[in-house]
């Protein structure tokens, strides 16, 4: 499951992201990715296997964004292990058309996780230390994964705490996904499927990869959705939330032409293509 990853880019695709890379390979690296309010000793990341799920779709996970986010990867870490969430965006892609069944979505998903390693790969074939991918559909087929689901689902069954967190980031998926005269079965059908999504990724991604690798560190920009995940993850484990924010920004002189000094943006949160309001 934890294999090196081999695939190079297609042939033939020159994508944004592709350009952007050859832009900061030629040293206009236009981005800088900074840890936010690290609550962990630097010096004690180094040790540390880091993970960095990937949400398609999203735009800081794409082109010179997400480069500046592994550069800061290759610096302070000893490994890394990036996610591509494919499989898990079969349920965004049927909330965002309700027509899709469930093969037709995961097909989409699948080549969707497909088109994002061949078009972002260089950013991390030729860093100084070990990295690899994997998919989430080898998590998902796992032995554990099951397992840590259940316990999961008997931890919202009975505990008031653990489900209103993940009923607020239902939430946000909801108020993000429905236009504001969307009826109320539309928005219970959405709730329904955001609710899957994300009892789907914190099994894996809260429960089964902390077991597995306990000295571990998620990286991520920096979003409103990571208050409550970071808050279960202290319920489901006990333990200080082990999710490091990630802040993007401009490089000096990469902004509007006469602005000068660090051009900050703001972030919208996306989760796998279905975007949250920071």
């Amino acid at each position: 499951m934890w294999h090196d990853d081999k695939i190079s880019p297609n042939q033939g695709i020159r994508s944004d992201a592709q350009k952007a890379f050859a832009e900061a390979a030629s040293g206009r690296e236009l981005y800088v990715a900074k840890f936010r309010n690290l609550q962990f000793e630097k010096q004690a990341l180094y040790d540390n296997i880091c993970f960095v799920p990937i949400s398609l779709g999203q735009e800081y996970h794409e082109g010179g964004k997400f480069a500046s986010i592994m550069r800061l990867v290759e610096k302070s870490f000893k490994e890394c292990v990036i996610i591509v969430s494919d499989v898990l965006h079969r349920h965004t892609l049927v909330i965002e058309d309700a027509s899709l069944d469930a093969e037709q979505a995961l097909s989409r998903a699948l080549e969707k996780g497909r088109q994002w390693v061949a078009a972002n790969s260089a950013h991390w074939k030729d860093l100084s230390i070990p990295c690899r991918v994997v998919y989430w559909g080898e998590l998902l087929h796992s032995e554990a994964y099951m397992r840590h689901r259940r316990e999961l689902d008997a931890l919202c069954s009975k505990s008031y705490c653990a489900n209103h967190l993940v009923d607020e980031m239902v939430g946000h998926f909801v108020r993000s996904a429905c236009a504001a005269d969307a009826g109320e079965s539309e928005r219970a059908r959405v709730a329904a499927l955001s609710r899957e999504y994300l009892l789907e990724e914190h099994a894996i991604q809260l429960r089964m990869i902390p077991e597995q690798f306990p000295e571990h560190h998620f990286v991520y920009p920096h979003t409103n959705r990571l208050d409550p995940l970071m808050e279960l993850y202290r319920i489901i484990s006990g333990c200080q939330c082990r999710w490091l924010r990630v802040r993007i920004s401009r490089r000096d002189g990469g902004g509007v032409p006469g602005t000068g000094g660090v051009e900050q943006f703001r972030e919208t949160a996306v989760c796998s293509g279905t975007h949250i309001p920071v």
